[in-house]
């Protein structure tokens, strides 16, 4: 009855709970079944008190890891606790190991020759995640390079591994063109997760230097012409799962990302995350199945987020939502899209796989249909024709529930206005909830969308602890911090980025008052862009 009980709970949480209370609960405890998978990073990020996050990593050092030790097959730490849980414990069966908000500096430092943690588990570790943290310093993108590059050295057994930032949508400064095929190699390596500036680096990955993959998945800032050639056409096509994402335009779509897919004959699973210009037509399914699909038969899943944009549309061949909809039907598969006709030969069009299992969405507009997106985390809205009136606010906090993050790209003054004193029936009515939403940015928007997240009462953001704004429209808006309605929201701030061209802000003198969280973690989280 008892174990039933400790199943349903975090191990971490029975680990800390439950053992050194007496001998009985701690063999329950020390049970491989809550040992072998530990994960510090939820349990120290919770604690919002440094001296209580001190005691928790204090009491597994000290206490619980010595005990378990020998059960302990992955690990996950942050910052925090990298440096002393590495160090105490004689990991015999430890394969798995994740370090998130992993400063570069301190990367160097565990990832090396020198480094007594590798000498420890060099052969041992077959499975690495690194996530590291976007902090600005020269010489950066060499450090990230050579970290990048020991780690194949080094680990001579790695089969999985992952190297990125702890923020899915920063790139890393690696530059894989210019590390030597000596030393950037590996004959085990079959999965690799990896986020990369340039394409030219994302085709290094297929030169040989790794010969047994079966799944990349590469996030790829700059998709441009590349003067790379893939000498080893026979790594390309035997790749079993291939991603690729990339959030800025490419003209590059037929040129460089075409070519390099058909190549991929062996494909069972192939995701496409895109953002298309300067073509004369939309990609969709004639397209995509022409092209590309038609030559990978072993092909089980096809998952995408493709926008195209068109600056010489032919007006002839102008497609509806409907015409787009129907190239799916045949293939098989299940998707969605709307269309934006700009001019009579430019036009805007987002197609995507349903359901659609990414964390990131390509920008959507007014046109943008709905429907239930469970796993998008972040999102960016955007229209250059018509302004974003409440009723597509309540359209995205319905679409997207589990969403943390809203980018607001809009000049467009609103036709229907914020009413501050809405009518008993407005009150129920019209009521928006953002129950995750944790940050929210203003720097392209018009004025009126501040007015309507801060002072509208029906617009419930009950996490909000990031807002990007400019610093003189949220003055205008909060009547110089003053205002009654915008305060409640304001005073749970703890990060607020100011876009301002001034190297120095002179604040009001109601301002840290008006925004009370903010002085209890100091200035320094106050940004200015």
């Amino acid at each position: 009855m008892l174990l039933t009980i400790l199943m349903k709970l975090n191990n971490v949480d029975v680990l800390y709970s439950v053992i050194g209370v007496n001998k009985k609960l701690d063999q329950l405890a020390r049970d491989i079944t809550f040992t072998r998978s530990i994960d510090l990073v939820k349990i120290l990020s919770n604690k919002k008190s440094k001296s209580k996050t001190k005691s928790i990593l204090d009491r597994f050092c000290f206490d619980i890891i010595p005990r378990i030790q020998h059960n302990i097959e992955s690990l996950t730490l942050d910052r925090l606790s990298i440096g002393r849980v590495l160090c105490i414990g004689n990991y015999l069966k430890l394969w798995k190991l994740t370090l998130v908000n992993l400063p570069l500096k301190m990367a160097c430092h565990i990832f090396n020759d020198e480094s007594s943690f590798i000498h420890m588990f060099k052969h041992q570790i077959l499975h690495l995640i690194i996530k590291t943290n976007h902090i600005k310093f020269s010489k950066k993108k060499h450090v990230a390079t050579n970290v990048f590059a020991n780690i194949f050295t080094i680990f001579t057994n790695l089969n999985h591994f992952e190297f990125g930032f702890e923020d899915h949508f920063e790139y890393s400064p690696v530059s894989l063109i210019n590390l030597s095929s000596t030393i950037f190699y590996s004959t085990s390596i079959n999965y690799l997760n990896v986020t990369v500036q340039y394409f030219n680096d994302c085709l290094c990955l297929f030169d040989g230097r790794f010969n047994q993959l079966h799944t990349v998945i590469v996030k790829v800032e700059i998709i441009e012409n590349s003067s790379q050639i893939i000498n080893n056409k026979k790594i390309v096509s035997n790749l079993k799962c291939f991603s690729l994402f990339s959030p800025d335009e490419t003209i590059e779509y037929d040129s460089q990302i075409v070519p390099l897919l058909q190549q991929m004959s062996q494909l069972e699973k192939l995701t496409l995350s895109l953002d298309v210009i300067n073509r004369t037509s939309f990609i969709d399914g004639t397209q995509l199945y022409n092209d590309i699909l038609k030559n990978m038969s072993h092909l089980q899943s096809f998952i995408f987020d493709i926008v195209t944009a068109c600056f010489q549309l032919k007006a002839e061949l102008l497609p509806s939502c409907n015409d787009i909809r129907r190239t799916f039907i045949q293939s098989g598969y299940h998707m969605d899209c709307y269309i934006d006709y700009y001019k009579s030969e430019e036009g805007r069009c987002h197609i995507y796989s349903l359901p659609f299992n990414m964390e990131h969405m390509h920008s959507i507009t007014n046109n943008f249909p709905g429907g239930l997106f469970m796993n998008v985390r972040r999102l960016f809205v955007t229209d250059s024709l018509h302004p974003f009136e409440h009723y597509f606010f309540a359209r995205i906090s319905l679409s997207f529930p589990l969403l943390i993050s809203l980018e607001i790209s809009n000049r467009h003054s609103q036709k229907k206005k914020f009413i501050h004193q809405p009518s008993e029936l407005d009150k129920t009515s019209f009521i928006i909830i953002y129950p995750h939403l944790v940050e929210l940015s203003f720097f392209l928007g018009n004025i009126d969308y501040v007015k309507q997240f801060l002072l509208d009462s029906n617009m419930r953001l009950p996490r909000l602890n990031k807002l990007h704004v400019n610093y003189d429209e949220l003055k205008c808006v909060t009547n110089n911090f003053t205002n009654a309605a915008a305060h409640a929201k304001c005073a749970k701030l703890k990060h607020i980025t100011f876009d301002t061209t001034e190297t120095t802000l002179v604040y009001s003198k109601n301002f840290f008052l008006y925004c009370s969280s903010l002085e209890k973690y100091g200035t320094r989280n106050i940004f200015l862009t």
